[in-house]
């Protein structure tokens, strides 16, 4: 066996067959799966999507005309039902599962991080199967910064939390291609992917079927888990045994191959939580200073601040051209950085009022691309 700690990753699509609702059948032929990959010594955490889809099918003809219920409330409704499927498909095979609910509430700081993994370490030593999904109930879609996203994205942040050797995504499709295939019959599927760079990004589609994922947010959990060393593998779900052939190593599907080896803990962590909404862009010097050397990034090395971010919070460091650099936790809130921007560290305290130290992103808490 290739792998020993996976995370396996199934899609609204799959887990309903292209139907309205839930297919035991479908998500029979998956627990079977884990199972067998269980009995030969690999540990496995599901990611399940499915919720909104099984609350969407069981709230029909209950709702007063005119009323659509919001993307919470469905999710709750399916949420109980989803859990059942599995508990009672799992069961059948003597196996115990335990439903995890997260956000990204829940990740945002060191201590909820290092909650949630001692959780799913936990569980896997109790030899449970942790069912994993987004909790959509406090997910609230105004407040996008307590939201995961969607289960793709959450995958990858499950995979970096646990230390996984590898990231299965199953869906409906077999990979990704260099065309849609659902327009173009001719579109060939890629079964290796290096580097998603700007022209792979640009091969994923929209949102197809009763999910809220497509081949872009694929790309984007991909990116989140091979950064942090994880293998990937997005791959149909529908060909027979096709799990455990992947975590054999057999070819199925498209293959990314993490760059190097899994970084440690710390690091992990500050990939898994980069910030969208602000970055850093430094002049070429510190650039070159920072991917040569490893140093610790310095006022003086900043050319431009795009916010807004808090102190605290993990942000990207870009070169002049726009590349990424680095990520790390910063020392300072984004206003508070365009103030002491191109300044020698011995002026921070005389421009702030005060001082969190001398380094912007100190080194310890960096991690290079």
């Amino acid at each position: 066996m290739k792998y020993r700690r996976v995370v396996a990753k199934f899609g609204t699509s799959l887990l309903t067959a292209g139907s309205d609702r839930l297919n035991l059948e479908a998500m029979a032929q998956l627990v079977g799966q884990v199972v067998r990959l269980r009995a030969q010594g690999c540990e496995v955490v599901v990611v399940s999507s499915g919720a909104q889809a099984a609350g969407r099918h069981r709230l029909r003809g209950r709702l007063q005309a005119g009323h659509t219920p919001s993307r919470q409330a469905v999710a709750s409704v399916g949420q109980s039902h989803l859990m059942q499927s599995w508990d009672e498909l799992f069961d059948w095979h003597d196996t115990v599962v335990a439903q995890v609910l997260l956000t990204r509430r829940d990740l945002t700081d060191r201590l909820g991080y290092l909650n949630a993994r001692n959780t799913l370490r936990d569980l896997i030593e109790a030899g449970a199967v942790p069912i994993v999904n987004e909790n959509d109930a406090v997910a609230l879609d105004q407040v996008l910064a307590t939201r995961i996203g969607e289960n793709d994205s959450l995958s990858a942040y499950v995979a970096n939390l646990i230390d996984a050797d590898l990231l299965v995504m199953l869906t409906d499709v077999e990979g990704l291609y260099d065309g849609d295939p659902r327009l173009n019959p001719g579109a060939k599927l890629l079964d290796r992917v290096e580097r998603i760079d700007g022209t792979i990004e640009a091969l994923g589609g929209g949102s197809h079927g009763a999910g809220t994922g497509g081949m872009a947010t694929k790309l984007r959990a991909a990116q989140i888990a091979t950064q942090a060393g994880v293998d990937v593998v997005v791959a149909s779900g529908r060909q027979p045994d096709v799990l455990v052939a992947v975590v054999h190593g057999e070819a199925h599907g498209t293959y990314f191959p993490a760059p190097g080896d899994r970084i440690e803990s710390r690091k992990r962590w500050i990939i898994s939580h980069i910030s969208r909404e602000g970055h850093v862009v430094v002049d070429a010097g510190a650039a070159a200073a920072l991917r040569a050397q490893g140093r610790s990034l310095l006022p003086a090395g900043v050319a431009l601040v795009v916010g807004p971010f808090a102190r605290g919070d993990a942000v990207e460091i870009r070169d002049p051209e726009g590349n990424r650099v680095a990520a790390g936790t910063t020392n300072y809130a984004s206003d508070e950085l365009a103030k002491i921007r191109g300044m020698k560290s011995d002026r921070i305290a005389e421009t702030l009022g005060y001082s969190y130290g001398d380094e912007v992103i100190h080194r310890d808490n960096m991690v290079l691309f």
